[in-house]
């Protein structure tokens, strides 16, 4: 380097203090004064909760942070991490020794900000007590190393291994630098001198290969059999089993949340063809606005065979469906839930349904929360056969034909009307606490349901019929308690007493002949127990739900015409097995049977499932493969 450059730059950084406004006020007040400059570094924090897929913490779980820089925090027994960072892009990932973890998320820390992230992972199967390699990081897309790679002399510490493995993702092949970016075929060296149309076909596959490479996916799919039985002798089937196929599938959509989709199809005899689909999108449950959108179609065929006591239904029937709903968190303590949805069932005299709602939570106490909500929940008949469930799981195709009661009586939609308020107290603390729990509420339902099984041997054991025997009114408490005990089990046991009063529909004379029981008293008092059982047992790998209700005013088919004390269950049982049909994927053997007609969790009137006449037994097996 020349001589004069040394002195050229000394000369020009005094010249610049000399002609600061410090400097010179400093020297025309004759006393020296410091300049100060203030440089803000302040560091941003990501933290969370470390989970499995039943909600058990995950202690000793490595989360890492690439990006500028690099950090790495381990969870504590609590399933709790933080991380500081600084203000930059990071990509955030999660690992444990025995666990099988797909995720990855690109964030972005802000200066002096805290940023929640809660993190999943999965259990494999049996093969816990091996290390397994996340199917995030075995992709390909590891850095090769070259002769001249300094990393040759790496250090063999869990940071640097996955630094060194880390596969390219949207951030990076963004960024323009880095290997990933040197491999991007680019318009400008793929195409170089191509046609218009070449650089745009090079350009989508190659965003499409990195759609595919960088995305992780999950899923299942179900290979599924259903059956059902009536009657109160054995448990062998009277109906040929039906093959059902299910998949899903889903992924993270950058920070906001998760999409996934979900499809069936049953083989059936070839005379009820089914097929049902819903595509959702879930923001994070840590998000201030936890919403949540979807969108469903299902199609059923129709078997027209020998009429029974209605008329024989025609052509195929279709049902579409959006919803939304949202959570907003507006401080801590205090949220508010709203939603609506819209549905249109081509064999309802009006085909479309609308059912708002709107609900929220005030915490008035450090344990105590008032809780409040009001609905309005229009339900054709039949309606459970193409509604996707409440609750995570498979959705059977519907696999029941139906019919109305009374010849040439329009099918008209249920529309319950639900008000409550209440209060929930808090035991205990942590994430998960015991909770007891009183409400109020009042439920005006119009035109009331009936389903009326096992009229007629004509049509078969999954046909039944509809009906309305008038509108109701209930005034009524809840008594409810939920928690977790020694984190195997979670369980919810919710007892409900109502009074009723009953305006009977001028079709109630019809369903007397056929069932009693249905079309009641002007005044009627209901108790009600709905149970709800989720255990594992994790030395085994098994996982049993169970949803027991018992009634004191189910209807009966033994042409009584007084009510019964009875009760209903539903029984589902998860096996894993040792054996991984697909990488980082695990296989669970699946059993359930019912009696239960409708999912408990999203009824629209108390009396749904009670005016729901001799349900047959439902069998359900099959193996499913997660990924």
């Amino acid at each position: 380097m020349p001589r004069h450059i040394p002195v050229l730059v000394r000369a020009a950084a005094i010249a610049a203090i000399v002609l600061t406004p410090e400097f010179v006020t400093a020297q025309s007040a004759g006393l020296p004064r410091p300049v100060t400059i203030q440089v803000s570094t302040a560091a941003g924090r990501v933290l969370g909760v470390v989970r499995d897929d039943a909600g058990q913490a995950i202690g000793g779980a490595s989360i890492i942070a690439l990006g500028s820089t690099s950090a790495m925090a381990r969870s504590d027994e609590r399933g709790r991490y933080s991380l500081a960072l600084m203000p930059g892009e990071y990509i955030l990932r999660a690992s444990h020794e025995r666990y099988i973890s797909t995720y990855r998320e690109p964030v972005r820390v802000h200066t002096s900000a805290r940023l929640e992230r809660h993190i999943t992972l999965l259990r494999p199967g049996l093969q816990s007590g091996l290390p397994v390699l996340t199917a995030a990081m075995a992709k390909a897309g590891a850095v090769t190393q070259t002769p001249g790679d300094p990393d040759r002399d790496h250090s063999h510490s869990e940071a640097a291994w996955r630094l060194r493995h880390l596969p390219r993702t949207v951030l990076r092949d963004g960024s323009g630098t880095g290997e990933a970016a040197a491999e991007a075929p680019g318009p400008s060296r793929a195409a170089a001198g191509g046609s218009l149309f070449d650089r745009a076909v090079s350009e989508s596959a190659r965003r499409a290969t990195s759609f595919f490479a960088d995305t992780d996916f999950n899923g299942q799919v179900d290979f599924l059999t259903t059956s059902v039985r009536t009657g109160p002798s054995g448990w062998v089937p009277e109906q040929w089993p039906r093959g059902v196929a299910y998949v899903a599938v889903g992924a993270q959509a950058g920070a906001l949340g998760d999409w996934r989709m979900r499809g069936a199809v049953s083989a059936g005899d070839g005379r009820v063809p089914a097929w049902v689909m819903l595509g959702e999108f879930l923001a994070r449950e840590d998000a201030a606005h936890a919403f949540r959108v979807g969108v469903s179609y299902c199609a059923l065929g129709v078997d027209a065979r020998a009429p029974g006591p209605g008329p024989a239904p025609t052509g195929a029937r279709h049902v579409a469906g959006i919803s939304g709903s949202d959570r907003w968190r507006i401080r801590p303590g205090v949220a508010l839930e709203y939603g609506l949805r819209l549905d249109r069932y081509d064999y309802l005299e009006q085909p479309g349904l609308v059912s708002p709602m709107i609900g929220g939570r005030v915490a008035v106490l450090p344990r105590t929360t008032l809780v409040a909500s009001a609905s309005r929940r229009r339900l054709a008949p039949g309606a459970d056969e193409f509604l996707p469930p409440p609750a995570a799981g498979p959705w059977m195709p519907p696999d029941r034909t139906f019919s109305p009661l009374v010849a040439r009586a329009p099918i008209r939609a249920e529309d319950a009307r639900h008000y409550e308020v209440g209060v929930e107290y808090a035991l205990g603390a942590g994430d998960q606490p015991h909770a007891v729990l009183v409400r109020r509420f009042r439920q005006v339902v119009l035109d009331q349901g009936a389903t009326l099984f096992g009229l007629d041997a004509t049509r078969g054991l999954g046909h039944y019929y509809v009906a309305t025997p008038g509108s109701v009114s209930l005034d009524g408490w809840v008594l409810g308690a939920r928690g977790r005990w020694r984190q195997r089990v979670r369980a919810s046991v919710d007892y409900t007493i109502a009074a009723a009063d009953w305006q009977a529909h001028r079709q109630a004379r019809w369903i007397r002949r056929a069932a009693p029981s249905v079309v009641r008293a002007a005044h009627e008092r209901v108790h009600d127990v709905m149970t709800s059982i989720d255990g594992e047992i994790p030395e085994t790998h098994t996982r049993v739900t169970l949803v027991l209700r018992a009634n004191s005013a189910f209807s009966r088919a033994d042409g009584r015409s007084t009510p019964v004390v009875d009760g209903r269950f539903d029984v589902e049982i998860h096996q894993a097995l040792p054996y991984q049909p697909i990488r980082g994927g695990r296989l669970e053997l699946l059993f359930a049977v019912r009696t239960l007609f409708r999912d408990g969790r999203d009824m629209a009137s108390f009396y749904d499932e009670v005016l729901t006449v001799a349900p047959p037994l439902r069998l359900v097996g099959g193996f499913q493969i997660r990924f």
